[in-house]
């Protein structure tokens, strides 16, 4: 899964897309459930939201920092 930084998309929503599949929702309700495909799947966000993408989607989490 590759995360990118995109100006044309509305602040607080993602564009996700696969293969044959694209979906534009909102980033605070988005569910990832790995599997097959992560590798073909790229995430565009808003350039306000992507610390918090990458947070959410890319980072570990439970580490006490």
């Amino acid at each position: 899964m590759r995360l990118h930084s995109n100006d044309q998309i509305a602040e607080g929503h993602v564009l996700v897309m696969q293969p044959g599949e694209v979906l534009l929702c909102r980033l605070a309700e988005l569910i990832y459930e790995a599997g097959a495909g992560d590798d073909d799947t790229d995430m565009h966000v808003n350039p306000s939201d992507f610390a918090a993408a990458k947070a959410m989607w890319f980072e570990d989490k439970g580490s006490v920092q």
